[in-house]
This record gives C-alpha cells, structure tokens and sequence, in this order.
C-alpha cells in the first residue's frame, strides 16, 4: 500500500513546488511595457561586476528594469526610474538606479541589501523616455541569502 503513495507525493510535490507558480515579470504602460526582476549579486561574473562597479555579495541582490517600447524596431527605451524598498516593519531605503547602456539596449540596475528570508515592497515609478507622465507600481519579493 505504502508504494501507491508515493508516485502520489511526488506528484504534489511537484504541482505545489516553485517550478509550478508564475510570476508576473512585466507592466504594461500602455505604448511601453517595463520588464524587471530581482536576481542575486552572485550571478554576475566577477569582471562585469568590476567593469560596472557593482557589488557582488551574498546578502546583495539587483532589481532588472528595461522599458520597451511596444512599436518597431529595438524597443528599448530610455527611462527615468526612481524608488523605494521596505520591508515587512516598514523601515525605507532608496533605490538607486544605475544606468546601463549596450548598443542596442539600455536597462537600470539597482543595489539592495537585505536579510535572508526578507519580504521587501519595492515602490517603482517609471517616466518612459524621460518625459511625459509617471507611472509608480510595487511588486513584492521574498529574498534568501545566496549560500
């Protein structure tokens, strides 16, 4: 009996594990769309954190931003950004963006430092191409510390 079990356990592990969740990963500005996410500081190679002067480190991560435009072409777009991260007692902190730009791209990086298993709120307000209206949206991560 206990072998009938298993091949279903498996399978709840698998449909309740994070593979299975979907994650929004874009917002939608009408003619732009912003795509971000969070990804740990050690994933950048040690000689393109030196060429852009970013720190890797266990407890550090970076928040991706790139706005496109929906119509023609490349479709990346310069932006200006600015925000906020707090966390669950709601103690604030900036997020500063740096600007990197590629030949056909430009996208914003922006450094936060946080505790393992952190819940941060990050507040995002993005003017596409620099002018025009602002547009603030929050998303909500929970973090581990890269081991």
């Amino acid at each position: 009996m206990k072998y009938y079990l298993l091949p279903f356990c498996i399978c709840l592990l698998f449909y309740y594990s994070p593979i299975n969740a979907q994650e929004n990963i874009s917002y939608d500005l009408g003619e732009y769309t912003v795509y971000y996410n969070v990804f740990n500081s050690s994933l950048i190679p040690a000689e393109v954190a030196q060429a852009y002067h970013l720190t890797r480190a266990k407890d550090r991560v970076y928040l991706n931003v790139a706005v496109v435009k929906k119509s023609g072409g490349y479709g990346f777009a310069p932006a200006k950004l600015e925000g906020v991260y707090r966390n669950l007692i709601q103690q604030q902190f900036p997020l500063k963006f740096i600007e990197i730009k590629e030949s056909t791209s430009t996208y914003y990086l922006a450094p936060i430092h946080f505790n393992n298993e952190d819940i941060l709120h990050l507040d995002i307000t993005v003017k596409p191409n620099r002018t025009g209206s602002e547009t603030t949206f929050t998303i909500t991560k929970k973090l581990y510390v890269d081991q």
